[in-house]
């Protein structure tokens, strides 16, 4: 009668372990507090990878009745047990602020590309006043957040004198003047390690009184400001929001924003 080859069988739970981990990564969205989701079909790849050598697997389990235990299993099962015993959490503005705010330029899309990918997310509504064209974008969700970001960036000519509404939390930087603030949020290119905070410079009376990684809602008017772009030691043009109106709003699920 064959015993369990014991090796055989810790290497089958290690395979399962880690196809399961996968799974739940994805099934309770933590996976968005790792990656961009460009890189969601890799992850899923190497899934079912797991899972079809651990199918194979089985049928070596029975082969032979070694049971030296290999220690160098060690190596994948240290990285299993935090994977399971630790909780992630969202990056925190503290976590990434030593990067500072990215309010001078942004890496995403062009204006045009985002149009199309975010038309539904992004609603403009025009109205005529005085024979004035008005158009406000609403950013309720991340990706029209980014949308306001691109067009902002570039194309602000064209957005001066427009109202907007944007939906974020409070950033500062050492620098700022009191009443000085960025509505911002994370911007994931390609995993957490390269996460930055990106945003809209805000002035507003009483920004003073708002706390810093605070979630609001902030209404206001695009304007131009001069602010010291410390990287090329000069001061140059950025957006601005006047703000007339702050609410507090509960953070979301998720505080990323994606190129």
């Amino acid at each position: 009668m064959k015993r369990f080859n014991i090796n055989e069988l810790l290497w089958f739970i290690i395979l399962v372990s880690f196809a399961y981990f996968i799974y739940e990564l994805f099934d309770t969205r933590k996976i968005n507090l790792y990656i961009h989701p460009k890189m969601f079909k890799y992850v899923w790849f190497s899934f079912f990878v797991f899972v079809l050598l651990g199918i194979f697997q089985i049928r070596k389990i029975l082969i032979s009745n070694k049971i030296k235990i290999k220690f160098g299993f060690i190596i994948f099962i240290v990285p299993l047990f935090l994977a399971f015993a630790v909780n992630p959490d969202s990056l925190s503005a503290q976590v990434v602020s030593n990067k500072g705010a990215n309010i001078v330029n942004n890496n995403l899309n062009s204006k045009e590309e985002v149009r199309i990918q975010n038309n539904e997310n992004c609603v403009q509504l025009d109205t005529d006043t005085n024979n004035e064209n008005i158009d406000i974008y609403y950013n309720a969700d991340a990706e029209a957040f980014k949308d306001t970001l691109v067009n902002a960036y570039s194309d602000l000519d064209s957005m001066i004198g427009k109202e907007v509404e944007l939906s974020g939390f409070v950033f500062r930087e050492a620098n700022f003047d009191i009443n000085r603030f960025v509505i911002s949020r994370l911007l994931m290119s390609c995993c957490a390690a390269d996460t930055q905070i990106a945003g809209l410079l805000c002035e507003w009376d009483e920004g003073s009184q708002l706390q810093d990684n605070e979630w609001i809602k902030v209404t206001g008017t695009m304007d131009t400001t001069l602010y010291f772009n410390e990287y090329i030691n000069q001061e140059e043009n950025v957006p601005v929001i006047r703000v007339t109106q702050v609410d507090s709003i509960k953070a979301p699920e998720n505080q990323y924003i994606y190129p």
